[in-house]
């Protein structure tokens, strides 16, 4: 099993979180199945395996083979019972709108497939990627399609974009009072463009990005059970029960059992 991250350009790093290739040589004797909680990113995901199943609250169906997926507003599960083969991209909360115009609202909570998103050459470039025998050629092919569409586009950073990144480095950990402060807008203005740029209210996003990066730590098990109420203050939650209140309702679960069962992340994401 091989998961890989590869960090784009420092040009295109304002939009783009990373790149990502996930395979595995052989099926499985059992069927994967994969757990994720909510991580704040959209992505765009080209697949060359064996199809697999998406289940969240709202449905279970077969991922399409090249799809855009939005704000993940609660965890969903990959029923993966073939030959893993996927490349991606991880897109900053806002550089999917930034970079193709997509109303991002659209597009929270699912996938959609690309070729009833975006026209022109995006069968072809999946095609490319299938036919690819190397990541860094694959990664190759991406952040060429990437920079053709930045020039396309212009780069349309705006403050929307800094404030969606501030909440992304700060792992949720700030408040829309805050980012008002340091951005000097009209806070309905600024409200509605988070919506379409993001796909979810500012406040509401932050509450998903911190969720999403409590959900890593705890993966990764970079904790020690006798530091729970520093964990908890420094991830942002009031206290204890605040925080187990907020944790279930993003992911389903209480913390120690999303520890128990969730352990495999670490591999994976």
């Amino acid at each position: 099993m091989r998961y890989q991250k590869v960090h784009p350009s420092p040009h295109l790093a304002p939009f783009v979180a990373c790149y990502f290739v996930w395979e595995n040589d052989a099926h499985p004797v059992v069927p994967l199945r994969i757990e994720s909680p909510p991580s704040g990113f959209a992505s765009m995901v080209f697949t060359y395996g064996d199809p697999y199943v998406v289940q969240t609250g709202k449905y279970a169906k077969t991922a399409p083979t090249a799809f855009i997926t939005g704000q993940a507003t609660r965890q969903y599960e990959l029923q993966l019972p073939g030959r893993i083969g996927m490349v991606g991209i991880v897109f900053r909360p806002a550089g999917l709108n930034t970079l193709f115009g997509l109303p991002m609202y659209e597009f929270t909570d699912d996938r959609i497939a690309l070729t009833d998103v975006l026209t022109g050459s995006i069968t072809y470039l999946h095609e490319q990627l299938c036919e690819c025998n190397s990541t860094t050629a694959r990664i190759n092919l991406l952040e060429q399609f990437l920079n053709r569409q930045l020039l396309r586009q212009g780069n349309r950073f705006d403050r929307t974009d800094f404030a969606a990144n501030l909440i992304v480095d700060r792992f949720g950990v700030l408040t829309v009072s805050e980012l008002m402060n340091d951005l000097y807008v009209c806070r309905r203005q600024f409200e509605r463009q988070f919506l379409q740029k993001v796909g979810v209210s500012p406040k509401y996003y932050a509450r998903i990005r911190r969720v999403g990066h409590v959900c890593a730590q705890l993966a990764t098990q970079r904790w020690q059970v006798s530091d729970w109420q520093d964990f908890v203050f420094r991830a942002g939650y009031y206290d204890q029960s605040h925080f187990i209140r907020e944790f279930t309702q993003f992911t389903g679960k209480r913390p120690t059992l999303y520890v128990k069962d969730n352990a495999e992340l670490s591999q994976y994401l």
